[in-house]
């Protein structure tokens, strides 16, 4: 079926979903607008836009959707609409024959020790936390953090908010103990060969998520390879052994990533299969589809039930208006 197809009798609804601290360095703790998608062939899809992080407003996306002419995030919606409608009108789960990858603990700006020390009980041993471009506060709060948790591996994301100098000065503040349990920091400033370089020099080990031009030849032009982080709302697939992650989005857009993970690692061997960002539906109050995930969350996925992507009788229930 052709994506450009799919949008003819489209409909939508709008969602707003309530976040429990601030996401990232560049997103405050202030609700997120989006909206769920339904084909004309029975299928659905989330788009939720990030204009903090170089999206296109969503209303902008939504004009072009509606004129045939997808923009970034309305073309990979069209992609979940079309193999989200394919399967439910087979009546099975895309999810069928499929293992999905563990996860990292998402935190946000403002989790707490008490937060961390429960989720390793829940049986987390990554975190993956937003920072601040505050780096003695950063640095002092991530130390604290850790002590909770002296097993954990961890995973840090300036959203590209630090100049490279600043990016240096924060790995050499960092205790050395404290470096070796870094995994990557991811995006620490904005992608330039020479500065990213100096910092893989100095031993900070790097991920990398922010759209650039030819981004596809960033990894072969330092010395050590670099973690590409990939969210299926935003980018196809891609080589490599990438951490797939979600949007931070609408329960029904993470199942979508947590199906384009699924797609990419079932078969490969357990120990080449990175730990992902699957489980952020808890980064936001509850609502009815994060409820039916579960709010106890652990690193296992938890796949809806139903036909598709799931939630059958939920989306079949919203007030569906013409696109």
């Amino acid at each position: 079926m052709r994506l450009t197809c799919l949008n003819r009798g489209m409909h939508y609804t709008p969602y707003t979903l309530y976040p429990v601290g601030a996401l990232s360095a560049r997103a405050a703790a202030q609700p997120r607008e989006g909206v769920l998608l339904r084909g004309e062939n029975g299928g659905y899809a989330c788009l939720q836009a990030w204009p903090e992080l170089g999206d296109s407003p969503l209303e902008y996306e939504l004009d072009a959707l509606r004129e045939g002419n997808p923009m970034r995030l309305g073309a990979r919606a069209l992609k979940c609409i079309e193999l989200d409608g394919e399967a439910r009108a087979k009546g099975v789960s895309l999810f069928e024959g499929l293992s999905v990858p563990r996860s990292y603990a998402t935190l946000t700006v403002s989790a707490t020790p008490s937060q961390v020390y429960n989720l390793h009980q829940r049986g987390f041993r990554v975190g993956k936390i937003k920072v601040i471009p505050k780096l003695a506060a950063t640095v002092e709060r991530l130390v604290n953090l850790a002590a909770m948790v002296p097993d954990w591996k961890w995973r840090l994301d300036f959203n590209c908010t630090l100049s490279p100098e600043e990016a240096l000065k924060f790995w050499d503040m960092l205790p050395v103990a404290m470096r070796e349990r870094i995994d990557f920091v991811e995006d620490p400033c904005y992608y330039d060969v020479n500065a990213w370089q100096s910092l893989q020099d100095a031993g900070m080990p790097l991920g990398y998520d922010m759209p650039v031009q030819n981004e596809a030849i960033i990894p072969a032009r330092t010395t050590k390879p670099m973690m590409r982080i990939v969210k299926p709302a935003r980018h196809q697939s891609t080589t490599g052994l990438p951490v797939f992650t979600t949007y931070m989005d609408h329960p029904l857009g993470q199942c979508w990533a947590a199906y384009n993970a699924a797609v990419f690692y079932t078969g490969k061997p357990a120990e080449e299969v990175p730990l992902c960002g699957l489980i952020t539906h808890h980064v936001y109050r509850p609502n009815e589809f994060s409820e039916v995930l579960g709010m106890d969350i652990t690193p296992e996925f938890p796949v809806p039930a139903g036909t598709g992507l799931g939630f059958d009788d939920l989306l079949a229930s919203l007030p569906w208006k013409k696109l």
